[in-house]
């Protein structure tokens, strides 16, 4: 392989390798490489030649290329493929290629993962979402129909060493499987730029700044699947260590970078089982239906036992999650809440000041005496209360409109089945003890929407 990258850089135009190709850790899929040329420093992907035999392989490819190109002009953080001779990808001698600028920087440990990191990613995630972001129709959604107890069986045949795991578990995997598909129906139809493969493996921190790498997964695709996936990732799931602070630190790093307006999160949590198809992957390479060698069939079982630990970890876990999922939404609306009354007082307040400065105003105008001097001084005066009523009009205008988004968002919530459900929750006393939700009261919100009702009406 060292010869293929070293014709291939002088292919390119990078010059001549100069210090010794080293293997870089990491890939799942591909094989990533540290090149040191006469030009500079550069990775150097090699593609999965089983993937790329994929009949769709090179149009996802492509996709993703061009949506790179999207996320480039929008300025998000990260570590794209270097355009060489008008193509991202190179082809050389039947195999194909990725090749990136060196970053510097590390990929932080999954045990070592800090809420200040997860808050970073949130947001850089819910900023790739932002940047085209849009309602669609609702479509039959993408089923999981993945036989386990066959590929059990086809372990057993074979003595492969997951045999015994596979057979074991298949009531678990398609009762995984059906959590999944009861959460993709019940995704809102709305598409997106998405990363799905953004956890944390994928993103390179230096001087505390996050880059997205690896983003052949770029796709068009449901943000909200792809932030209940991503979000539980670093949270900790990845390695069965869930911790609370990360995943209210993804959240809250993410709503405020994309408000789609769904609130549910907690309703998806089937999403995270998605895992599964992960895992149909590599019992495919651990039985040899995938991949070649042995290697790959190595990493193939390894992968399949870590990710069937992984899917009976996510549902051990599933009731502290949600209710932490239930928690934020509720913290979320209690912060709309007390918006919508702020500018409520504020639209008054102002609104009032308004009426009263410039009625002075229009009071003193007509005490004015009727000479060239008086004339002059009412004439700047005039000017003076023209401007002023200016800004006070707008300044209201733009104080309802705020206010009017901020109540549309109360009032949605108010009316939809979660308010229910979270009055139900603090009724039980699921949330913690001193916690603010004033949002929850049964006359709190109503006596509000009620007196914007009346505001509105003025």
């Amino acid at each position: 392989m060292n010869d293929k990258i070293s014709k291939l850089m002088k292919r390119c135009g990078l010059g001549e390798v100069t210090e010794e190709i080293t293997p870089v850790s990491g890939g799942l899929m591909h094989r990533m490489y540290k090149v040191q040329t006469s030009s500079g420093i550069y990775a150097v992907k090699c593609l999965n030649p089983e993937i790329m035999k994929r009949p769709t392989a090179r149009e996802n490819y492509a996709v993703a290329e061009a949506l790179e190109a999207r996320l480039e002009e929008a300025r998000i953080p990260m570590v794209a493929a270097m355009t060489i001779k008008g193509r991202k990808m190179q082809e050389l001698d039947g195999e194909f290629f990725y090749i990136f600028r060196w970053q510097k920087g590390k990929i932080t440990d999954a045990n070592a993962v800090t809420a200040e990191q997860c808050r970073k990613a949130g947001e850089l995630l819910g900023k790739i979402h932002a940047i085209d972001s849009k309602t669609t129709e609702k479509d039959e959604p993408e089923r999981s129909e993945i036989d386990f107890a066959k590929y059990a069986r086809m372990a057993q045949e074979a003595g492969s060493p997951v045999a015994e795991l596979l057979s074991e578990s298949k009531e678990l995997l398609a009762a995984a499987q059906k959590r999944l598909n009861e959460a993709r129906e019940a995704l809102p139809a709305i598409v997106s730029i998405c990363d799905d493969d953004m956890d944390p493996k994928n993103v390179m921190w230096f001087r505390g700044k996050p880059y997205v790498i690896d983003l052949e997964c770029l796709a068009y695709g449901n943000p909200v699947g792809a932030f209940v996936d991503l979000a539980l990732q670093w949270s900790g799931m990845v390695n069965g260590a869930y911790r609370k602070e990360n995943l209210v630190a993804f959240y809250e790093g993410y709503r405020s970078a994309y408000d789609n307006g769904f609130l549910a999160y907690d309703a998806l949590y089937g999403i995270a089982y998605t895992w599964v198809e992960w895992l149909e992957y590599n019992i495919r390479r651990a039985l040899g239906i995938e991949g070649s060698g042995e290697d790959e069939r190595q990493l193939g079982e390894w992968e399949v036992r870590n990710t069937v630990a992984r899917i009976k970890a996510l549902g051990e876990v599933e009731g502290e999650i949600c209710g932490t999922l239930r928690e934020l939404r509720v913290r979320e609306m209690e912060g709309v809440f007390d918006k919508a009354i702020a500018l409520m007082r504020a639209v008054e307040d102002t609104t009032a000041y308004a009426e009263k400065e410039c009625g002075g105003n229009v009071a003193g105008l007509n005490s004015s005496a009727d000479d060239s001097a008086a004339e002059k001084a009412k004439v700047t005066r005039t000017d003076s209360f023209t401007a002023a009523k200016a800004r006070a009009t707008r300044a209201v205008k733009k104080l309802r409109r705020e206010l009017q988004e901020t109540i549309g968002k109360l009032e949605a919530y108010y009316e939809s089945p979660l308010w229910k459900a979270d009055f139900a929750a603090d009724e039980e006393g699921r949330f913690p003890v001193g916690m603010k939700r004033g949002v929850l009261s049964e006359d709190g919100v109503y006596d509000l929407l009620e007196e914007y009702a009346e505001l509105d009406e003025e």
